[in-house]
């Protein structure tokens, strides 16, 4: 029996590695893998989001990480977690979060997220820029070197600011500030505008409670207890309502 070949073992442990990602994201949880594409493409730029990260953390640049193939090469001139500049689209700068490949001419369309812009915007490669450097900003979290990790920080300062006291809450409305700022520079989006998209909705408001005691419930009533209610007035011009006499049927005629 012939030994499986070197692409054999490469696709059985990238599968290994996808489904034991898969199950640690999403426990319990039926498997979309091979089943659904979207799903398969949305796992896959997770998982790489996810090591870029890694690498981040522990200051490990895999941006020269060679490719195996050509192919490979080519479809990955800007990788997930890239930061690039968008010309076309208001020269906004965003996070490359995935690509799409066209057929039959194989072209390379990316997928950017820009801070504060709701929808996901499509550009090919040869539209695209390298984005400036995103500017470190420090935080009561630590500090922040990307766009996406810079809004995800945000949305967790901000949530705190409500059960804050007076002291925190100024340290991390600071924080808030800062973030903003430096996400409007970055991307080309006005301030307002990514405030309104990273603000935590404030929840919905209880129902007004019925008073628990009858002396805040005779407040509420308009009229004293002892007071009777008079009824209105009928219009000018109106005639009372005249009541219907019975009428005898003829056996009753006297």
């Amino acid at each position: 029996m012939s030994e499986p070949g070197p692409d054999a073992t490469q696709l059985a442990r990238a599968t290994h590695i996808i489904r034991t990602y898969e199950q640690r994201a999403f426990p319990g949880g039926g498997s979309l893998l091979d089943r659904d594409p979207l799903y398969t493409r949305a796992l896959l730029t997770a998982l790489i989001n996810d090591l870029e990260h890694y690498a981040a953390h522990h200051h490990l640049d895999i941006t020269d990480t060679p490719t195996s193939t050509p192919e490979a090469a080519d479809r990955t001139a800007y990788k997930v977690g890239d930061h690039v500049r968008l010309p076309r689209h208001g020269d906004h700068c965003g996070t490359v979060v995935g690509w799409t490949t066209s057929r039959p001419d194989a072209s390379t369309t990316y997928l950017v997220e820009v801070p504060g812009i709701a929808r996901v915007l499509a550009e090919s490669a040869t539209h695209l820029e390298p984005a400036p450097p995103f500017a470190r900003t420090e935080t009561l979290l630590g500090p922040v070197h990307y766009a996406d990790q810079a809004e995800q920080t945000y949305i967790s300062l901000a949530a705190r600011i409500a059960t804050a006291d007076a002291r925190d809450r100024r340290a991390l409305k600071r924080d808030c500030d800062a973030l903003i700022q430096t996400l409007s520079r970055w991307a080309g989006v006005p301030a307002y505008q990514l405030r309104a998209a990273l603000n935590p909705e404030a929840p919905p408001a209880p129902p007004a409670a019925r008073p628990s005691d009858t002396t805040a419930a005779a407040h509420e009533f308009p009229h004293h207890i002892t007071q009777a209610i008079q009824a209105a007035p009928a219009p000018p011009g109106s005639r009372p309502t005249r009541q219907t006499r019975p009428h005898r049927g003829p056996a009753e005629a006297t």
